[in-house]
């Protein structure tokens, strides 16, 4: 039996999780930023910590298969070992939904050319067509942010019950 998760795994969980936050924050800044400026700034963080969190998410997908890793908290088909691996897939799903509607909103809705050419003008208006992508996106951002706090609370909600420091396992 494993105790730990790999160091691929552990790595790659933090760099996430860092990475995460930094593009929560962004992104909410530049749905309020004022001026087109500000908004520009903000893109050109949020969109190369999208692209590695993507990366990161799909090389974290390639570990769960291939590195061991510890077994559940609870046994096989309890309540709360299904809710926690809901919260999992439901966090893996929903973060490659916002890399591949991030990344094809770049495209669909010609933001990119204005990135590359470093031109703040040239940043299309979306305040009055959104569109399909890119409104999924800010939407789907919500539940990255449901699944992040869910996770939290079960990690320190386990620690509480049980007494038990299972950041030890990816830490």
């Amino acid at each position: 039996m494993v105790n730990k998760y790999s160091k691929r795994i552990i790595w790659i969980h933090w760099i996430s999780s860092v990475l995460i936050i930094a593009l929560i924050v962004t992104g909410v800044m530049a749905e309020e930023a004022h001026t087109l400026y500000e908004k520009y700034a903000l893109y050109q963080w949020h969109f190369p910590m999208g692209t590695v969190v993507f990366v990161l998410t799909l090389l974290r997908v390639i570990a769960f298969f291939r590195d061991q890793r510890p077994d559940g908290l609870f046994p096989k088909g309890n309540r709360r070992q299904k809710l926690i691996n809901f919260i999992h897939r439901g966090f893996y799903w929903t973060i490659l939904w916002m890399c591949m509607s991030g990344l094809l909103s770049l495209v669909l809705k010609d933001i990119y050319p204005a990135m590359l050419e470093s031109n703040p003008e040239a940043l299309p208006d979306l305040t009055q067509n959104i569109g399909a992508i890119l409104l999924s996106h800010h939407i789907v951002a919500k539940f990255v942010m449901l699944f992040f706090i869910m996770h939290v609370v079960g990690v320190f909600s386990y620690m509480l019950q049980k007494k038990k420091n299972v950041l030890k396992r990816i830490w």
